[in-house]
């Protein structure tokens, strides 16, 4: 038996809500095989992200090359990316290897904590992001990432020139939790665009939810879907995640994997 094999390359989260934990649930929920490559440790829980331990630059290599010695996934994605020389690494995995990627850009935490530099930020825009299938930022990382202010529908679409134009990405989602009264997300390519909406859900309980995203789009890509489809199927699992969000911890728990979005 074989089946599509998806790696992730993040943060771990002890107490299981975010980063490669999240990630490797919804792999295993999508029926793709999960493997994943250690960024950083993390001491957080449902309050927040207390402190981050990087793992050294040469042994996020030796991961990473003892995953590709041994097999090619079929596609991968990233999540928080602490140094410049990790940047530099995956980059050059990337354009080795040419895999579909997916670049969820992890620069603050959900309180609006910067989590990476601002001079590691510039190098994952101008190295990495170019090399992604797709890029997938909330507001405030497509803010850091094009330099505007984004405030409108209008603004989105404005962002997203920039993201294809400028930066040179071949598709970007941007994600909107709330600014138009509803939760919106934005897939736009150089060809295309598509605006999926839902209801807000009502919950604290909304941990991983961008890690999810990505890793549903992922997973779906690995398992030869297009990126529309993949952009809905994460819309849908997203919000029947939050829908029956789990109340685990103190203060803002996880989305629930535990589900079946068919």
């Amino acid at each position: 038996m074989t089946l599509p094999i998806v790696l992730t390359v993040s943060s771990y989260d002890p107490t299981g809500g975010s980063g490669v934990n999240a990630d490797l649930k919804t792999f295993q929920n999508l029926g793709v095989y999960g493997m994943s490559a250690i960024t950083s440790l993390t001491a957080q829980n449902s309050s927040g992200i207390k402190d981050v331990l990087e793992i050294p630059d040469d042994f996020l290599e030796e991961q990473l090359k003892s995953i590709f010695d041994d097999t090619i996934p079929f596609a991968m994605k990233s999540g928080m990316i602490t140094s410049i020389p990790m940047i530099e690494m995956l980059t050059q995995y990337v354009k080795q290897y040419h895999i579909p990627f997916v670049v969820d850009p992890y620069i603050f935490t959900r309180d609006g904590q910067r989590i990476i530099s601002e001079e590691t930020t510039s190098v994952l825009k101008q190295q990495l992001l170019h090399h992604a299938a797709v890029v997938t930022p909330n507001i405030n990382e497509a803010k850091s990432l094009t330099g505007i202010d984004i405030e409108t529908e209008k603004d989105i679409e404005t962002a997203a020139k920039i993201f294809l134009r400028e930066i040179g990405v071949k598709a970007v989602i941007i994600n909107d939790s709330n600014m138009t009264g509803e939760a919106c997300d934005y897939l736009y390519t150089k060809t295309t665009s598509l605006k999926l909406t839902e209801e807000i859900v009502q919950t604290k309980n909304k941990r991983g939810s961008g890690s999810t995203f990505s890793a549903v789009i992922t997973a779906e890509i690995a398992k030869g879907n297009s990126l529309e489809d993949a952009f809905r199927k994460a819309k849908r699992y997203v919000t029947a995640g939050l829908k029956n969000s789990l109340d685990i911890g103190k203060k803002n728990g996880p989305l629930n994997h535990f589900i079946d979005i068919e």
